[in-house]
This record gives structure tokens, C-alpha cells and sequence, in this order.
């Protein structure tokens, strides 16, 4: 009776078995009913198994399959029984290496193409890869046109460069109207003596800068790690470039002929 097994075993023990017992009693479910569980449950692991398998076609152990298979709540033990029952029909081959096992499909129970399908499938993969070659050398084509146009002007870039473009127009246009109102004002002597006094600035310009540069050029030397730009601007040099003069334009200004041109100004 109940109440002679409570004397013979633990308290602890016994009130555990009766828990077990009353909860098997309520989550027990008809015979029949879940027995069809268990059977449609094995068919779908077993099937669940087998596509995987036959997708692959390629060796995997139990945990690798399982692996794949946690989308379709597949467990581990369900998976092991599955193959074995695989295996026992001859559809998947086990194959033990030490304490690891692998399973493959059954090569010799696998459909065999003909060789016209094989000729069909080797001629659709050709025009598949002749797909790829086009598809890559358009693809190059794109990033070459995307690269070119890249480096092209935008609208609103092309249209601040017109309006500085006409602003710059209409100051020369400015200018000229105004050095055409002013043309013979200045007499012949009046434009020589100018251009005489020019060249002489220009023989003093090129001497001083010269000497200027020589002794400049020892400077810098003596301080290899001093900044060029930031030492001039520490002593306030300007340099023609920062006045935005150069010498040669205003030199041909000058020289007014080819053969004026050719003439070398000499130092005073």
C-alpha cells in the first residue's frame, strides 16, 4: 500500500514519485492520439533530415545537421534517430572515424544524369558564364561613365563659373571702354619716357631680387627645418607671387616687338 511504501523510503522521495505520478496522470495525452504525434513527428525529422542531406551532398556529422536544421525545430536526438533509420534503408551512407561520424547520400541510389543532360547542363553553364563576362564588362563600362562623370561640373557649378565668367567679362569691357576713351591723351614722348622709366625698374627689380634671393637662399639653408611661407610672413616678405605680379609679363609689356623681345635689359 501507499501508505507501507512511505514508511520504507524517504519522505523526500516518496513525495517526489507522487508529484511525477500526478503530473503524468494530467499531461498524459490517448494512446492513439499520441502515438500519431510520434509517428508524424519521425516522418517530418526523418524527411527534414534527408532534404539537407540531398541539398548538400556533401559529408556532415549529427551537430552540423542540427545546426541547420534549428529553423525546423529539429533536435539533436531526433536528428539521430532519423538517421538511423536513414541508414538502415540504405538511402544515406555512415561512415566512423574514431569517435566521429559523418553521413552522405547513398551515391549508388542517386539518379544519374544522361549524358544529354549533362550536354544541356554543361551549354546552359557556358551561356551562364558568357552572362557573367557581359554583365562584369558592362558593370566596368558603368563605373568608368560613373568615375567620368564624377569628375564633371554640376548645374550649380557651371552656372557660378558662367557669372564669374561674365562678371569678368563686363570689368574688361569696363576697362577697355575706358582706355579707348582715353587713347591719345598721352603724347608719343610722354609714352617712351614711361616705358624708359619702366625698363629701368624692371633691370632694379630683377638685380635686387637677385641678391635679395642669394642671400635668402643661404638662410634657409642654415634652418632645414624652418617653413619657407611661415618665416617670410614672420618678417614680412612679399614675394611676387603674393603680390600677384610676375616679372615677365611686364617685361613683354615692355619690349613691345619680337625683336624688342629678344633684347636683354642689363643693370644700371
Amino acid at each position: 500500500s501507499d501508505a507501507g511504501r512511505e514508511r520504507e523510503w524517504p519522505r523526500a522521495t516518496w513525495r517526489d514519485a507522487k508529484r511525477k505520478k500526478k503530473r503524468g496522470r494530467q499531461s498524459a495525452l490517448p494512446c492513439g492520439q499520441k502515438e500519431e504525434e510520434r509517428v508524424t513527428m519521425t516522418s517530418a525529422s526523418i524527411k527534414a533530415v534527408f532534404d539537407l542531406l540531398r541539398e548538400r551532398n556533401a559529408p556532415l556529422n549529427v551537430q552540423l545537421m542540427v545546426d541547420n536544421l534549428q529553423t525546423k525545430k529539429v533536435k539533436k536526438s531526433q536528428v539521430e534517430k532519423s538517421l538511423d533509420s536513414l541508414v538502415s534503408e540504405g538511402k544515406v551512407t555512415r561512415k566512423e572515424f574514431g569517435k566521429q561520424k559523418i553521413f552522405f547520400l547513398a551515391q549508388a541510389k542517386l539518379d544519374k544524369a544522361t549524358p544529354e543532360e549533362v550536354g544541356a547542363l554543361k551549354t546552359k553553364a557556358a551561356d551562364l558564364k558568357n552572362e557573367v563576362a557581359k554583365e562584369k564588362e558592362d558593370a566596368g563600362a558603368i563605373r568608368k561613365e560613373l568615375a567620368r562623370l564624377k569628375t564633371q561640373l554640376t548645374e550649380e557649378e557651371i552656372r557660378e563659373r558662367t557669372r564669374r565668367c561674365e562678371k569678368s567679362v563686363a570689368e574688361k569691357r569696363e576697362r577697355l571702354q575706358k582706355l579707348e576713351k582715353a587713347s591719345g591723351s598721352i603724347s608719343k614722348s610722354k609714352f617712351s619716357e614711361t616705358r624708359l622709366q619702366l625698363q629701368n625698374n624692371l633691370v632694379l627689380w630683377r638685380k635686387h631680387r637677385k641678391s635679395f634671393y642669394g642671400i635668402w637662399n643661404q638662410i634657409m639653408e642654415s634652418m632645414e627645418t624652418a617653413n619657407e611661407k611661415k618665416l617670410m610672413d614672420d618678417v614680412c616678405i612679399e614675394t611676387d607671387e603674393a603680390a600677384g605680379v610676375k616679372f615677365a609679363d611686364l617685361n613683354e609689356l615692355v619690349a613691345g616687338s619680337a625683336a624688342a623681345k629678344k633684347r636683354k635689359l642689363s643693370p644700371l
